[in-house]
């Protein structure tokens, strides 16, 4: 066997070929057939090769080999420049270990060692941190997979790979926190790749406007100045990828395959590049527009005004209150709902912006002191968790609850009729699906009103490909859906008998003020409800 020391240092003349060259041609067994030990087709090929472009942007078909063709890239970075560091910002835990296993595989093919450590402290995706480790030249390397968000993207130093950017949540975030790097080095690469999902994503923005690059098939300029690689899979098809009937496993062509699709516009976003816009809005104008309703309440900024006071003292049935926390890009919003029978009505809204929090607190204290005021939800994560334990601290234990935005819960009832099997999901997917519920039953009513109305539309439904579900909304100048989430908040605060806690409740605290469906009090004692 052709010692591969000696294929290294060979196939390298002046720096007109990588030293991974071995890779496309071959290290054979004397009386083999000359098959190379990675084989590749030509549009994995050009991203394979290229280790010029800063930004590569890969926008291709499901399963046409974009992981491994990165996996490889990478490896291929350690292995050219001994203690390089190539971090992975992965959109799941299952597609983090996906993308490991095609290092290790390519690792094999070359015949060398690599270590994978899996240094996470447990099983959640927030906290994955995988590492292939690969030493050359008495120097270690690493490729380091973590889970997607601002945090990670702003600690990497080295190659950035954004696996399914598209199905990361917040990436307008994580591209701000990841750029500024990306600019301070030329030697520092960037590869970010993805099928389609929607349009309101960075991604999206990134791929914008292509035009094809004379002379290079599926390759092309962005509106925003990026190399992109595009590759549908028909395209893929017509150089070599098989694509099978999914009843017989017989050969078919991509025109069957998509005959055979149940959702043809999901089958063109994944499979032939196309971009949905409506496909994961969770709120439609429909919906939204079913729920609007004059006089029913009033919205207010910076202030409750006399007229939603009045509405909150003259309530009837019991009132729920949602908070989402802000400062200074985001607005704290705070929604109160009066419930009458299974009916919600949205009975006030404050938006608060760049307001200190003592002074957010006393607009708190307004609700809370409401004779039927009975339960909150409050946002705790981060900047929220002051807000909420002076609450607590105030009003009581037995009626205000904290949510962290960044945990995960036990799946609910409409979760599971969609047939998936995961026993939890992130706290966000729980809040969404009961705010679309209530609006598919046509339960609430809220007032109309332009701001309220965009920022019900900015959450989507992200599905990955791995099937793992999140919500997410782009952060743009006029906030982050805070009206979204408050209200949400406030959904689930008027539930009755939740799945689970989201904070701890002293029961030796005497709780009293729940109401029964006529909206009258009855007195409990030694009891905690969600």
């Amino acid at each position: 066997m052709i010692n591969l020391l000696f294929a290294l240092l060979c196939v390298r003349i002046g720096s007109l070929f990588p030293i991974l060259s071995f890779l496309l041609l071959g290290v054979v067994a004397p009386g083999a057939a000359a098959e190379p030990l990675v084989a590749f087709r030509e549009y994995q090929k050009r991203v394979f090769w290229d280790n010029e472009t800063g930004v590569l942007v890969l926008h291709w078909s499901r399963q046409i080999g974009k992981s491994y063709t990165l996996a490889a890239w990478a490896v291929d970075r350690l292995i050219t420049r001994p203690g390089r560091l190539v971090t992975v910002l992965s959109n799941s835990r299952e597609n983090g270990a996906e993308f490991v296993a095609k290092c290790r595989e390519v690792v094999d093919k070359l015949g060398r060692a690599c270590q994978i450590v899996d240094e996470s402290p447990d099983l959640e995706y927030e906290n994955m941190r995988i590492e292939v480790r690969i030493k050359v030249k008495g120097k270690e390397g690493r490729i380091k997979v973590l889970a997607a968000n601002p945090r990670t993207a702003r600690g990497f130093s080295g190659d950035l790979i954004l696996d399914e950017f598209a199905f990361h949540e917040n990436s307008a975030a994580i591209w701000e926190a990841a750029e500024p790097i990306l600019s301070s080095n030329p030697d520092f690469l960037c590869r970010v790749a993805s099928t389609g999902n929607g349009k309101h994503n960075m991604f999206y923005r990134m791929v914008s406007g292509a035009k094809p690059v004379e002379g290079k098939p599926t390759l092309y300029k962005t509106d925003a100045g990026f190399t992109l690689s595009r590759v549908s899979r028909t395209e893929a098809h017509g150089m070599g990828v098989k694509i099978y009937d999914q009843a017989t496993r017989k050969p078919i062509t991509p025109e069957q395959a998509r005959a055979q699709a149940l959702d043809k516009r999901a089958y063109d976003q994944n499979y032939e590049c196309l971009f949905n816009d409506e496909n994961t809005v969770l709120l439609t104008y429909e919906l939204i527009g079913a729920a609007e309703a004059e006089d029913i309440g009033v919205i207010c900024d910076q202030e409750w005004s006399n007229e939603a006071l009045r509405r909150f003292e003259q309530a009837i049935g019991p009132l729920y209150v949602g908070v989402d926390v802000g400062r200074q890009r985001d607005l704290t919003v705070i929604t109160v709902i009066e419930k009458l029978g299974p009916m919600l009505f949205v009975r006030g809204i404050l938006r608060i912006q760049g307001m200190r929090l003592p002074n957010q607190e006393l607009r708190l204290g307004f609700v809370f002191k409401q004779k039927r005021f009975l339960r909150a939800q409050m946002d705790m994560t981060g900047l929220g968790l002051g807000l909420f334990e002076y609450a607590q601290d105030h009003f009581g234990r037995g009626k205000i609850y904290g949510i962290n935005f960044s945990s995960t819960v036990p799946a609910n009832d409409a979760i599971k009729l969609e047939g998936r099997k995961q026993e939890t999901v992130r706290v966000t997917e729980h809040l969404a699906t009961g705010l679309l519920r209530v609006h598919e039953d046509r339960v609430i009513r809220y007032p109309v009103d332009s701001q309220l109305r965009e920022e019900l539309r900015k959450p989507e439904k992200i599905v990955s490909p791995g099937g793992r579900v999140s919500i997410a909304a782009e952060r743009t100048e006029a906030g982050h859906a805070d009206h979204f989430w408050s209200m949400a908040l406030a959904v689930e605060a008027a539930s009755t008998g939740g799945e689970f806690h989201y904070a701890a409740v002293d029961h030796r605290e005497e709780l009293s003020g729940r109401a029964n469906e006529d909206g009258e009090f009855a007195r409990t004692s030694g009891e905690a409800w969600i």
